[in-house]
């Protein structure tokens, strides 16, 4: 199913990735990171692949889109501290900046799923572990 609507589609992916969020999270607990906010990037989204692309470089992403072995989009987690995010994310995604006023959420953590040429910031609950 084909979802239109931009927000629909970063919910989406979040909510395909769950196991990538958690696992990106668990792992920056373990390296110490506070207030781990995970930035979930489509890499072949426009916006997303340049990110991705920044981050890893053109032929790593280029691979892994070439490798990717189902019909679901390719995806890269990356774990930042909550005070990087709040200074980082709001560059490039100004909307977002309300999300970063108060701490963060005290019954899960805060994703950051961006598709379809936008972002979108999500609190994934504890308890959706699967």
């Amino acid at each position: 199913m084909a979802l239109d609507d931009p927000l629909e589609q970063q919910q989406a992916l979040a909510e395909s990735s769950l196991p990538l969020l958690f696992e990106t999270y668990d792992q920056a607990i373990e390296k110490g990171v506070k207030s781990p906010v995970v930035i979930l990037v489509d890499c072949e989204d426009e916006i997303g692949g340049q990110i991705a692309r920044a981050w890893l470089g053109d032929e790593t992403v280029d691979d892994a889109i070439a490798n990717t072995t189902t019909d679901d989009t390719t995806v890269f987690a990356r774990a930042e501290s909550w005070k990087q995010c709040k200074q980082e994310v709001p560059q490039t995604f100004e909307y977002l900046a309300p999300v970063f006023e108060n701490g963060p959420p005290g019954d899960g953590f805060l994703a950051v799923s961006i598709t379809a040429g936008g972002a979108s910031a999500l609190t994934v609950p504890m308890d959706a572990r699967e």
